[in-house]
């Protein structure tokens, strides 16, 4: 490389390592617990201003190229509290499926969704095979912190006394798409306390085509969180980022 190349190379070369010393100092502060923000203040002291639901905006912007968009809900638990799907179907009229493992939910849920019968109500839990297996839920009756996971229900709190098991039914997303008649689904929307990585990895995104995968990333390990996010990126999705999920756009 002659002495002009190397000029003009030079100035590249040292953005590049600024850079990459600004993503190493944001990966250790991340670890740390610590997360650098970019927002104004105004948005700190005011967080009623802050637009909650990019969810909705990915929804109306694919719905604009699929008029007949769908959708699959991964726990479901009763359609209203703090659920992100029920606003859509509202909003747009969008049909789908909602799965909710807890059998106590099932009628609760029907009820949710009595006005919009393009919406399958779906009693089962999802996973990577079909059969039976433990889910953990709470004495007191069915509970938003239920899990696969046992430890997932002491972490948020609940003593170990008051934790009790049942057997649920499991089915895969595959056989659920096939036995509901849908060929795709365009989003798909998991809150599965702690399971969200392992259903991820189970999609078979040629088959089910989604262009929208929204999974909560709060339970996650950084190891089980940082390989779903590649996994999607992989396959052509790109990221939104928020403070309990993370929702994976591809183009469509």
């Amino acid at each position: 490389m002659n002495r002009r190349l190397k000029q003009v190379a030079s100035p590249w070369r040292s953005l590049w390592i600024v850079n990459q010393r600004k993503i190493a100092r944001d990966v250790l502060l991340r670890r740390l617990g610590v997360e650098r923000s970019y927002r104004p203040a105004a948005l700190f002291r005011h967080p009623d201003w802050n637009f909650d639901d990019p969810l909705k905006l990915a929804v109306a912007y694919a719905l604009r190229r699929r008029p007949d968009f769908t959708f699959l809900q991964v726990g479901a638990f009763d359609g209203r509290t703090d659920d992100p799907i029920y606003p859509l179907v509202e909003e747009f009229g969008i049909r789908g499926i909602v799965v909710e493992p807890q059998p106590e939910m099932l009628e609760t849920l029907r009820a949710s969704y009595a006005e919009y019968p393009q919406v399958v109500v779906v009693n089962a839990a999802i996973a990577d095979e079909e059969g039976t297996r433990e889910f953990y839920g709470t004495k007191g009756g069915p509970s938003r912190k239920a899990s696969f996971f046992r430890s997932n229900l002491l972490k948020h709190g609940v003593r170990p006394a008051d934790i009790v098991a049942q057997t649920v039914r499991c089915t895969t997303i595959g056989n659920l798409m096939r036995g509901q008649g849908f060929e795709r689904r365009d989003l798909i929307q998991i809150d599965a306390e702690g399971f969200d990585a392992a259903i991820v990895r189970t999609i078979d995104f040629q088959a089910v085509q989604p262009s929208i995968v929204r999974f909560e990333h709060v339970h996650l390990s950084e190891t089980d969180c940082d390989r779903c996010v590649e996994l999607l990126a992989h396959h052509g999705f790109r990221f939104i980022g928020q403070r309990r999920d993370i929702i994976a756009l591809r183009a469509l």
